[in-house]
Order: structure tokens, then C-alpha cells, then sequence
């Protein structure tokens, strides 16, 4: 297992929840409110050399990417600060003109979002304190791509995945086995995949991450999240409190369950936006 690397702390985390509780919902202009659970995510890491792609999928990897919205679709903008140093996200039109906009975060491993509705006006997106290096284009028209074949790839994953777990706990049910679970994947950066496992008492899950900024912990002083069964060990990727460890790309962590019932855990820099796991552990 590689080392973890130093991403958020307690402060940075809570005011990304704090964030999130705000932009919560947004008024459309039709005077209806949209909610952040229905706007379509949008993942960037904010680096002083510029914005990162993280999701969707056709972002990912890319350096302030062209984002193709939908006009009048609501989509929701989280960032995550990469580098410490601080960031602002915001929207604007041809005229330089400031539209929607997140708070600042100069913390590593600070998280902020927006809810927005995209609009015909809009051209841009820019941080507010490196406006040259981190700027990307806004384009208007059918949206994010989505084929046919990404959704087969995606449903086929889950189904794939879901029976490989089910085989996985019928052939070695008497403990041994090790069920995968990807933490962040491609075009799920705020997900674990799966994020339901069952497994037999003595079966081991191994945790890989698939991208920057995550962590696994089912410590209950982490997040109020967390769940064990009664006499459960809490176990994480880090050790101690420091859940502000973060794991590198390609880390994996492994973890053998020796205790039945359902466990709970969760990302702790991600919590706040849903990034949560179960694993029930059968005798």
C-alpha cells in the first residue's frame, strides 16, 4: 500500500458542508426551485496551473476543460484546492461580467459548490485570484456527452460487479475471499463502486483508489455517518485521527471483516456530498 498524502482537514471539511448547505437549491428562471440533488455535478480540481477534469467522464483528465452545457439545464459545480492555494470559482459572460460564483478555499483538500442555471450570456469560467492560468470555455448546445455505449459500459459494470460480489460470497463462504471496491472511478469521482457489498464473516474487502483527494474510514468520530455492528473494530486508511490523510492514485487498502452485521463508512473529505459505503457482513 503507498503512503497517504495530506488533503483536508476538520475546518476545510466542515466549510465545504457549510457550502453545500447553501447553494443547496437555486430559483430557476421560470420561478422554480432546483435542488442540488437534480442539477447535473460537474468535478473540477483547482490548481494554480489550472482547473482539472474529474467529472464527468468526458472531463476527465483535461486541463481547464471546454464545459458543454445545456442552456437552461441546472448543473452543480463542485471544486476540490489541490495545491493550498486559494481559489474562486466563478461564471461570466462575453463582457467579463460576474454571473454565478462559489466562496474562496485556500485549504487543501477544500471543497465549495454552486448551483447553477446555464444561460446563453455565459462564455466563461474563471478562478478569481489566477484568472489567466484557470479559465475555461462555456459552450452552449446539447449538453454532456452521454452514448449509448458509456451507459451499457456503466449498467454492465454494476451488474458485473454486483455478481462477481454475490459469486465472490457463495464460493468462499467460509471466509477468505476479497471483494474489490473502486474509490472514485472514472465518471463517479464523489462514488464508491460498488457501493453496497455483502460479504461472509472472514471475507476481506480491498479499497483502490481511482483518483485524487479520498479516503476510507469507518471511524465514528469521523463522520456521524459511520455505523458498526455492536463489538466491531472502526478501522481507516489512516491512522489514528488524522482523517485529513488522503490516499494516492493507485493505493489500495484492504480491510478482513471478522465481525457480522452492516457497516457504514465513508470518505471523510466527500461525506458532506454522499460519499458513502456499506458492507454487510453475513456468518
Amino acid at each position: 500500500m503507498g503512503a497517504a498524502t495530506a488533503l483536508t482537514g476538520t475546518g476545510a471539511i466542515a466549510g465545504a458542508q457549510e457550502t453545500t448547505t447553501e447553494e443547496e437549491t437555486t430559483a430557476t428562471d421560470d420561478g422554480e426551485t432546483t435542488t442540488a440533488s437534480d442539477a447535473t455535478p460537474i468535478v473540477l480540481g483547482a490548481r494554480t496551473s489550472g482547473w482539472y477534469g474529474l467529472a464527468p467522464a468526458s472531463l476527465e483528465g483535461e486541463q481547464n476543460p471546454t464545459l458543454a452545457l445545456r442552456a437552461g439545464e441546472p448543473y452543480r459545480l463542485v471544486w476540490i484546492n489541490l495545491d493550498g492555494e486559494e481559489h474562486e470559482w466563478h461564471l461570466e459572460d462575453e463582457a467579463g461580467n460576474v454571473g454565478d460564483r462559489t466562496e474562496s478555499a485556500r485549504q487543501v483538500g477544500a471543497t465549495r459548490e454552486v448551483v447553477f442555471e446555464a444561460s446563453e450570456q455565459t462564455t466563461a469560467y474563471r478562478c478569481e485570484f489566477h484568472p489567466e492560468q484557470m479559465v475555461g470555455t462555456v459552450e452552449l448546445g446539447g449538453g454532456f456527452e452521454t452514448t449509448a455505449e458509456s451507459e451499457e459500459t456503466t449498467a454492465d459494470g454494476e451488474t458485473a460487479t454486483d455478481e462477481e460480489t454475490t459469486e465472490d460470497g457463495e464460493t468462499t463462504a467460509s471466509g477468505g475471499g476479497v471483494t474489490e471496491v473502486a474509490v472514485g472511478p472514472e465518471g463517479q469521482y464523489l462514488r464508491f463502486v460498488p457501493e453496497e457489498v455483502e460479504i461472509s464473516v472472514g471475507d476481506t474487502v480491498r479499497w483502490t483508489a481511482e483518483s485524487e483527494g479520498h479516503n476510507v474510514s469507518a471511524k465514528p468520530e469521523a463522520s456521524s455517518k459511520v455505523e458498526l455492528p455492536d463489538g466491531a473494530e472502526p478501522f481507516a486508511t489512516y491512522e489514528g485521527s488524522r482523517s485529513f490523510m488522503v490516499m494516492e492514485v493507485g493505493e489500495t487498502y484492504e480491510h478482513t471483516f471478522t465481525t457480522p452485521g452492516t457497516y457504514v463508512y465513508v470518505c471523510v473529505p466527500h461525506a458532506g456530498q454522499g460519499m458513502v459505503g456499506t458492507v454487510v457482513v453475513t456468518e
